[in-house]
């Protein structure tokens, strides 16, 4: 019988390919760590994943959008961070809590208001023309919903919108959950966005003209742990969303 046990030898085995670490943590998640802020690999580990998607801007003149502070105690942490990280960007805050104020420093611009207003949001944004939006505030499903509705079709070609801790779509209101508060969650209604941008709008979910006009604009979708990001494109596929069935 033939010996097929392992044997020792001097002989290189063939590589088949090596293990690349394609997203690793870099300065960004570091600058989160010193800061303190939840976004680090210690906590929620947004940072690998927003440095790989932002780095383009990282020398650009800019805005930066971030609906929600942060608890008075932690100084806004994340402010903090994209101002170091991104070091000739305007970063500005949308809170609630008039106490928010008290976190404005150069370059890190406060507003207060309910970013569940579209109203609002709009003021807000033709304020500062934000090229990046990351929602980080209530996690309510119809504050993540309205965001994303009224924000994205103003932001620039090449924009990115972020929302934080979508993982709240998943806690139902039979459970209790504060955040289920309106009869689709962020996920859902994202997801069939999401569809109609991979099936190029033929053969997917039927969603309203606002809806297509949405998913026309889509360039492309990053999803990671309880994030989700979505980059514009430089036009609209116009084609897709005259030709999509409507709701």
């Amino acid at each position: 019988m033939q010996d097929l046990s392992p044997k020792d030898t001097d002989e290189t085995p063939n590589e088949v390919g090596a293990v690349v670490n394609l997203l690793p943590a870099g300065e960004l998640d570091q600058l989160a760590q010193d800061t303190e802020t939840d976004k680090s690999s210690k906590r929620h580990d947004y940072m690998r994943f927003y440095e790989h998607l932002l780095a383009p801007y990282r020398n650009q003149e800019f805005s930066f959008l971030e609906l929600g502070v942060g608890l008075p105690s932690r100084r806004a942490p994340s402010l903090r961070t994209w101002k170091a990280y991104f070091p000739k960007a305007r970063i500005i805050g949308v809170d609630i809590r008039p106490g928010a104020r008290d976190f404005e420093e150069d370059r890190i611009h406060i507003e207060i208001g309910n970013a569940a207003r579209p109203r609002f949001l709009k003021r807000v944004f033709r304020s500062y023309q934000p090229s990046i939006i990351l929602d980080d505030a209530s996690h309510f499903w119809s504050h993540q919903i309205i965001g994303f509705q009224t924000l994205f079709p103003m932001l620039p070609p090449g924009g990115v919108y972020i929302v934080e801790d979508v993982h709240t779509s998943f806690l139902a209101q039979t459970e209790g959950s504060q955040y289920a508060d309106y009869s689709e969650s962020f996920w859902s209604y994202f997801n069939r966005l999401q569809s109609a941008v991979v099936c190029a709008q033929r053969h997917g979910p039927t969603l309203s003209i606002e809806e297509n006009r949405i998913a026309s604009w889509i360039d492309a979708i990053f999803v990671t742990r309880k994030s989700v990001a979505v980059v514009k494109r430089q036009s609209p596929r116009r084609r897709e969303w005259m030709s999509a069935p409507e709701a």
